[in-house]
């Protein structure tokens, strides 16, 4: 049947693909009011769910967005990782808590993947609602057909495939966010997916299960020489739990990357009942019953990475670029990750307010390539430490793991945050959109630097009463989300110009950059008076809740601006809450020039 056309339209980005990666791409954008249209092949969200863990980095991520309310109201949280390498003696397992992790949310949280999809949906509605510009709505049924690249422009051919009209969609960008299949990676030659297909074969199991090991606040894995057999809560309410089983291994048959799917590749499906003898074998004496299946798949795992995360006009993000093993949840998260990374970069190129288009936009790759690829090999060696049945595997599973859990309780905590991404930051020589900044200063400098991820901290708004509203530091980040944010860290210096010379600078940077650069002073409360408040900075425009103060010089300490040291220092921090520039106030001309280019100054 040959195909209709309809008219040509125009957008500056075409994301491709509903998944939670596209949708939250699609919230990004719509929240920097770039016009774009979002399109899935498939008819609906489907009912079963992949991805489960959203990891405390992402839970900050949709928090500083407003997004993660029906998370927390809906999902499980997850305080503590139990691990059984003896089935005879279950009572004595190796715990792995998760509440001492480094963040607000120091726990997982498991949420359905298609949950996360209609969460993320209803808030673009939502967007929507209040007359938000270029808020569409996910066009399901709509499939990229092919797209070609020109010098300003991409032409997509995109077909909706009830109707099999197709049309042209003009675009200034294209965004994959379409899984390991992905059609917009396909499309262009040079775009490479290579990896491996591990040679084990495993199974996903939804089912209730009623059992005292497994409880609703901590994942339960059965570590065995046979294969592991894991449990995370999925519905406290219903007693469902995801079950992960290694079934076996075989040889590799060279599977292509059509066979690939979500980091797995599907074979024949297993049934309860097999799946129910399995667990029998496997963990006897202890019963476990399956019950009432949602969704049961085999697969086996790939680890596969793409060559580059850009061509030109178009991006991949997601499974479109890379995909491994389930163990540490992150593939969700890793795919959010890169959209927040490349949503405030394509929405200042398509503002021009980009110094160095070419430079900011290859950026995406240089930051995000290395992290996808630490990722891999961090999953795929948690795999093989969990799943491998050779005998060097074997003795380090069941002697050293357990000692490094007794005794060497912080290198298991640091390999638990590098896993789940809590420690991760950019490098500044990976990146040509980070301060290469050295200070004058010797050793004692401690300031943070370029690439690291921002750090919160109790802070009070100043106000001309005498009881100071308590804020956190992501509370103000979340009021300057879709701007850079310029910190002055005044120490005991004050927050006003006849106080302190750099209030003067702050303005003047601010004044240049006011499209792109929101301003915010933090000083200390000892030296801050009610009587200051008519004086200080911002008032002419009711911006006084950018200056804050507090008690102790706590957050001072950890963005490195010390009481011994004695220097003031302003540190930039970027939409994606990494750190794009800090330095000393001597050193205030290096921020200046950095700032030339980087962003566009407002009077261009």
């Amino acid at each position: 049947m040959v195909s209709l056309f309809k008219e040509k339209k125009n957008v500056d980005v075409l994301i491709c693909g509903a998944g939670p990666v596209g949708v939250f791409l699609a919230n990004e954008l719509a929240d920097f009011e770039i016009n774009f249209r979002i399109i899935e092949k498939v008819e609906k969200n489907p009912e079963f769910s992949k991805a489960l863990l959203v990891s405390p980095r992402t839970m900050e991520i949709l928090d500083n967005r407003g997004l993660l309310h029906p998370f927390l109201e809906y999902g499980v949280k997850i305080k503590q990782f139990c691990m059984i390498q003896n089935v005879h003696d279950p009572s004595n397992p190796i715990k792995l808590e998760l509440s001492n992790m480094d963040s607000n949310f120091s726990f997982g949280l498991m949420n359905r993947q298609n949950k996360t999809v209609d969460y993320l949906i209803d808030a673009l509605h939502e967007k929507k609602s209040t007359r938000k510009k270029h808020v569409p709505n996910v066009e399901f049924c709509m499939e990229l057909i092919k797209y070609e690249e020109k010098d300003d422009h991409v032409i997509a051919v995109v077909k909706n495939i009830k109707s099999n009209v197709e049309e042209e969609i003009i675009c200034q960008y294209l965004v994959g966010c379409d899984g390991v299949h992905s059609t917009v990676r396909k499309g262009i030659n040079g775009w490479t997916f290579e990896g491996q297909t591990l040679k084990s074969s495993w199974a996903l199991a939804d089912v209730e299960i009623d059992h005292e090991l497994f409880k609703y606040d901590q994942a339960t894995a059965f570590v065995l020489n046979e294969g592991p057999v894991g449990a995370i809560p999925l519905d406290a309410r219903k007693n469902t739990f995801r079950l992960i089983v290694k079934i076996g291994d075989e040889e590799n048959k060279n599977e292509t990357n059509d066979h690939v799917t979500h980091g797995l590749t599907n074979k024949n499906h297993i049934t309860l009942e097999e799946l129910q003898k399995l667990i029998d074998e496997r963990i006897s004496p202890i019963k476990l019953e399956l019950k009432n299946p949602v969704w049961i798949s085999n697969f086996k795992i790939n680890e596969r990475i793409v060559n580059r995360y850009r061509t030109g006009r178009v991006f991949i993000a997601g499974d479109a670029a890379h995909c491994h093993s389930p163990v540490g949840g992150q593939g969700m998260n890793l795919g959010i990750q890169d959209a927040h990374n490349l949503a405030f970069k394509l929405a200042l190129v398509i503002r021009d307010q980009a110094a160095d288009v070419n430079k900011l936009l290859d950026s995406y790759e240089h930051e995000r390539y290395p992290v996808g690829k630490n990722v891999i090999e961090g999953t795929g060696f948690a795999t093989k430490m969990m799943s491998g049945n050779d005998y060097f595997t074997t003795f380090l599973r069941t002697r050293i793991v357990p000692i490094l859990f007794q005794f060497f309780p912080q290198s298991v905590f640091k390999f638990q945050n590098n896993l789940l991404q809590n420690n991760l930051n950019y490098l500044p020589e990976s990146s040509e959109i980070l301060h290469k900044y050295k200070p004058r200063s010797g050793a004692e400098n401690k300031l943070i630097e370029a690439g690291h991820y921002v750090q919160d901290g109790l802070l009070m708004k100043i106000t001309s009463h005498k009881i100071h509203e308590r804020i956190t530091m992501f509370d103000v980040f979340r009021s300057t989300a879709l701007k850079h944010t310029l910190i002055l860290f005044t120490l005991n210096k004050g927050v006003t110009a006849d106080c302190n010379p750099l209030i003067e600078t702050l303005l003047e940077i601010y004044n240049d950059y006011k499209n792109t650069i929101t301003p915010i002073i933090i000083s200390y409360q000892g030296v801050v008076q009610t009587a200051d408040v008519p004086f200080m900075p911002f008032q002419e425009e009711g911006r006084e809740q950018h200056i804050f103060v507090e008690c102790k010089f706590e957050l001072h300490e950890k963005y490195g601006v010390t009481k011994e040291f004695g220097q003031q220092a302003f540190v930039l921090v970027r939409p994606d809450l990494y750190i794009a520039s800090a330095v000393f106030e001597d050193d205030v001309d290096k921020l200046k020039a950095f700032l030339d280019q980087y962003l566009v100054k407002a009077d261009r």
